[in-house]
């Protein structure tokens, strides 16, 4: 049986959240219009998209921006986004890095370097102003 839709937005919001970490961004912009575009940007070219089947259409950004309103109140989940001025991704587990984390969201079809790529495709979208990194 093929996850649901909203498994799908879930593990790739996970992912999405790792990736970005692991490019040494701690928030990008809280604009909704530059973060799904964002989104977009960077699904069109990652080459994992298509195992996603659900996040498609004219504008899979906002499915990927409802999965992140949403990333905070699940249970479980070993990264989740903080949204408020900023959206800020997070490792959720308690002393785990971001590396450990990405291994254990990683699988056969999607591996961590994948996730990691997908991440860098989406923070390339962004003006600098609209991206804090970790000093």
């Amino acid at each position: 049986m093929s996850p649901t839709k909203d498994n799908q937005v879930k593990e790739v919001v996970i992912g999405m959240a790792l990736g970005v970490l692991a490019q040494g961004v701690e928030a990008v912009t809280s604009n909704k219009m530059a973060f799904e575009f964002g989104f977009n940007h960077a699904w069109r070219q990652w080459g994992k998209a298509n195992h996603f089947p659900s996040i498609k259409g004219h504008d899979p950004g906002n499915l990927f921006w409802i999965g992140v309103g949403k990333s905070e109140r699940r249970k479980g989940a070993c990264a989740a986004w903080d949204s408020g001025r900023w959206n800020e991704p997070y490792v959720t587990y308690e002393g785990w890095t971001v590396e450990e984390a990405l291994d254990l969201h990683a699988d056969d079809s999607v591996t961590a370097g994948d996730w990691i790529e997908l991440g860098r495709l989406f923070v390339e979208y962004f003006k600098p102003e609209e991206v804090l990194r970790t000093s």
